[in-house]
């Protein structure tokens, strides 16, 4: 019940957003209500998690003792869009099992294959989608794209990607709101938990398997 409750206050949160609040705050305040009720440990081995019936539409992130190791030339991420999940291994071994949300099926699709990380920023912003701002960071028309006329005294902000790792040209990993079905335009979203442990674990030239 009280996961619910915190998942509901997300979702009322960012429908409730006005112009007055910034991208950042909608951001940050979300965030917050994610970790919160998200992203938990769960106390149990690798094979109970993924067999529980749950596991597709799971929130919870399982941890295995493997992620104590730091050897991000032997690590690997697997994302696999069926089941909306992502995997971290390090040296052979599951070290971590997240949600993700992946590309929409609209021509947004993440595309599958075998890539590499070639490129890491903990602040990032979309150079494609986000909001018309005015002077002040108000945001005046949301879900903007940058390609689209800005309305007068205002421009374009693109939106917070954190934990940003490019894997294949425009699409990459990043902290982002996850829903438990493909929502985004292409790129792999990650809770702020899960990711920060992947920026850390991870390098450029690191292996990222989209299946």
């Amino acid at each position: 019940m009280k996961r619910h409750l915190l998942i509901v206050g997300l979702a009322v949160l960012l429908s409730a957003c006005s112009h007055q609040q910034t991208l950042e705050d909608a951001y940050r305040r979300g965030a917050e209500l994610e970790a919160a009720s998200r992203n938990k440990a769960v106390p149990r081995t690798f094979e109970e998690f993924i067999a529980s019936p749950s596991y597709r539409d799971s929130r919870d992130m399982w941890r295995g003792a493997a992620l104590q190791q730091y050897n991000p030339h032997k690590s690997r991420v697997e994302i696999l869009l069926r089941e909306q999940r992502g995997r971290l291994y390090i040296n052979n071994q599951i070290a971590m099992d997240f949600p993700i949300c992946s590309g929409r099926v609209d021509g947004h699709e993440t595309p599958r294959g075998t890539f590499h990380i070639t490129e890491k920023k903990r602040e990032h912003r979309s150079g494609s989608y986000g909001s018309f701002v005015d002077a002040n960071s108000v945001v005046v028309k949301g879900d903007a794209k940058s390609w689209q006329k800005a309305p007068k005294g205002t421009h374009f902000k693109g939106a917070l990607m954190p934990y940003w790792m490019r894997f294949n040209g425009a699409v990459g990993m990043h902290v982002g709101s996850v829903y438990r079905n493909g929502a985004s335009h292409g790129c792999v979203r990650i809770p702020p938990e899960a990711c920060s442990l992947l920026f850390e674990k991870l390098a450029v030239g690191s292996t990222v398997i989209v299946k």
